[in-house]
């Protein structure tokens, strides 16, 4: 090839290059497509490969970049693609062999060793991953994402000084960094320091939407005698959790209006001391408003500190609908949302549970994705419901609630019906881990957490013993 042949790919691939910069991707693609018809070229695969990884297209992206390790095995770009591309894959074994390849050629890159630290992280090799955070940070120090996950894997490793410390340090550099804010907020919470969480817990109002527009003032603590208030919808966990904070609010001559989701609609529409329920983006006239989340903020609660009347939701009927009156009726939930970040940690395999029941009890699926045609052996019947009033009542007439953290656990708790809870070993913030077996939240249930992570065969022995206990009562 001559030097002329080689100056016009060096220049196509820089212009194809420009191109991927600007998210140009068919203009690139082109390019690299010309210069592989005259000749393999490592570079054009592996900008043909960062087009396939931003599309999500990981296997096409693997493949190609394998092509310009093949031409070209000491270029450490190439392997941080691929790593790249086995991370956005979920294969982390991989994904943690290509990295490693790329900080043997080249160990002076801190983003490298962030990539390696967060694959190590998702294996829950914590101590390798704390080795690779440090490394990113001695060679740059100011490096947020790498202190950010340095406290998340303090968290799950129980270190929670060592996390606080982390997340604080996210913050020094970046001062309004929300997600450090409220890290360190649900870190605080986690550990019982409720006067420090709900403050950082206000930063979660800076990662979502809210239609300031037609908003009046927000409520920090002013007179609420004759006023009306807004009560903004932050989900139906938040919902459920908090809407209690409110009824007292009401006794000031306070009209309370809340806004809500169309599940959830009936059940809060039926408590005598909401005066109106609107939809979730309906903004009617107030005189002041506050997020759910943050009436624990504005009336300083401790829940270790407060007399809390449970049930606080109220039914109008309360029939029996549980259909086995000679059997233990079970309400059960082992799968948490599929939305949440999660859901591995929280949600029990199937298998585990199989041999917990006997002929004693009629044991109900309450899990909204099972059906009656998917419905495992280990049930005896389901109930799907159309809304959380519907739920409510059926929950309300069981004799037991068995759940991981889903929004049963709060429901039940709301209803003060005996419920055992599975937890993970670190659990969401919810679940205050200075308690073992109780909440300061919920009187009526009891909790389980896994003694090491990923353990839950400890926690299901526990819970068939509560069992045998209930079938006792």
């Amino acid at each position: 090839m001559t030097e002329d042949s080689k100056d016009i790919i060096e220049q196509d691939l820089n212009k194809a290059i420009n191109f991927l910069g600007q998210n140009k991707f068919l203009e690139a693609e082109s390019i690299c497509k010309e210069i592989i018809k005259e000749k393999d070229n490592s570079d054009a695969y592996h900008i043909l490969s960062s087009i396939k990884l931003y599309k999500q297209e990981f296997n096409q992206s693997i493949e190609l970049v394998n092509k310009s390790i093949e031409i070209n095995g000491d270029n450490p770009g190439y392997y941080v693609t691929l790593g790249c591309a086995f991370s956005a894959s979920k294969d982390y074994k991989n994904s943690i062999k290509a990295f490693k390849t790329a900080i043997s050629l080249n160990d002076r890159v801190a983003q490298v060793h962030f990539y390696l630290g967060e694959s190590y992280r998702k294996l829950k090799k914590y101590n390798d991953a704390i080795a690779s955070f440090y490394r990113t940070i001695e060679l740059s120090s100011d490096h947020v994402a790498a202190h950010m996950l340095l406290g998340l894997v303090y968290q799950e490793k129980k270190q929670f000084d060592l996390s606080i410390q982390s997340f604080k340090k996210c913050i020094e550099i970046m001062p309004d960094y929300p997600e450090a804010h409220l890290n360190l907020g649900l870190c605080y919470l986690l550990v019982g320091d409720y006067e420090n969480g709900w403050r950082e817990y206000e930063w979660r109002k800076k990662l979502t939407k809210t239609p300031h527009d037609n908003l009046k003032k927000e409520w920090t603590g002013q007179s609420l005698d004759d006023k009306t208030l807004l009560i903004l919808h932050e989900g139906n966990e938040n919902l459920l959790h908090f809407i209690r904070f409110a009824k007292d609010l009401h006794k000031d001559n306070c009209k309370i209006i809340l806004q809500c989701s169309n599940e959830a609609m009936k059940l809060m529409a039926n408590q005598k001391w909401i005066n109106e329920v609107v939809s979730e983006d309906s903004i009617p006239d107030h005189d002041y408003h506050v997020h759910i989340g943050s009436l624990t903020r504005v009336l300083q609660c401790n829940p270790n500190n407060l007399s809390q009347e449970f049930p606080y939701l109220e039914l109008k009927n309360n029939e029996v609908k549980s259909s086995k009156k000679d059997k233990l009726n079970i309400g059960v939930v082992f799968e948490t949302s599929r939305d949440s970040n999660a859901h591995d940690d929280e949600s029990i395999d199937e298998e585990i549970i199989s041999d917990i029941f006997s002929d004693t009890h009629n044991v109900i699926c309450l899990d909204e994705k099972i059906t009656i045609k998917n419905l495992p052996t280990l049930y005896n019947e389901n109930f799907n419901y159309t809304d959380l009033y519907e739920l409510s009542e059926f929950v309300s007439s069981l004799d037991l609630v068995i759940t991981v953290d889903h929004l049963l656990a709060h429901l039940a708790g709301a209803l003060n019906v005996n419920t055992l809870l599975m937890l993970p070993c670190v659990p969401n913030w919810r679940w205050e881990i200075t308690h073992r077996n109780t909440t300061p939240w919920y009187k009526s249930v009891t909790i389980f957490r896994q003694e090491t992570p990923g353990d839950w065969k400890s926690v299901i022995n526990k819970i068939k013993e509560k069992i045998e206990e209930n079938n006792n009562v």
